[in-house]
């Protein structure tokens, strides 16, 4: 029988009892994206031509099962194919799982996001669908940080004001398309440090 005592609390002394050996723990991670299972996908599909479609999906866009086209090496491909032949699950309803290994469009915009980058930067001409259609402050500079896969890269140091211009656009696509495509580029940048309180306005919403 314990006695009781005054106060709410155990002594760090009295959780020794309730200490177990660690070797007895195996953690199992719920993250399903992991970038060295992908990156082996990506190795046996063929890197040139995942990161040649990654980047027409990021800057041209696709939506409603239309994945259009890339020209690779001088060779037109048609991505709905390619996707088919390399089992790029590009038809994943909202309740899907995926696996870590698992190769999907979404994913192939994350892996190569410093390619898209690089490829944005050094064709001045280049602007992402997300740039042309739904962001209200055009110029060089927005041109370069507006499309998808800047939210995998953007540091909270020294990205916050593109952070606010990306999340803007986003805002706007929402409110163009009745969508809610913010809501989850939010939540990977909080995930990588940005403070959540930037987010909370959302100027379109008093023109529903």
């Amino acid at each position: 029988m314990s006695v009781a005592k005054f106060g709410s609390f155990l002594t760090i002394e009295e959780f020794d009892e309730f200490k177990i050996d660690h070797k007895l723990v195996s953690l199992i991670l719920t993250e399903t994206y992991n970038e060295y299972s992908l990156k082996d996908s990506i190795e046996k599909i063929g890197k040139d031509i995942c990161c040649c479609v990654a980047i027409q999906l990021a800057i041209v866009g696709y939506g409603n099962k239309n994945y259009g086209s890339v020209k690779f090496n001088g060779v037109v491909v048609d991505i709905a194919d390619f996707c088919k032949k390399n089992h790029v699950k590009s038809d994943l309803n909202i309740n899907a799982k995926l696996k870590p290994e698992d190769v999907t469009p979404r994913r192939l915009i994350r892996f190569f996001r410093y390619s898209i980058k690089d490829y944005i930067s050094q064709n001045k001409e280049c602007q992402s669908y997300l740039f042309k259609k739904y962001c209200l402050d055009k110029n060089d500079d927005t041109r370069s940080f507006v499309y998808p896969g800047f939210e995998h890269i953007a540091e909270p140091s020294v990205d916050l004001n593109k952070v606010k211009k990306l999340i803007e656009t986003y805002g706007y696509l929402d409110y163009k398309l009745n969508t809610h495509i913010k809501e989850r580029i939010v939540r990977v940048l909080i995930a990588r440090g940005f403070n959540k309180e930037i987010f909370n306005e959302n100027k379109y919403d008093d023109l529903k």
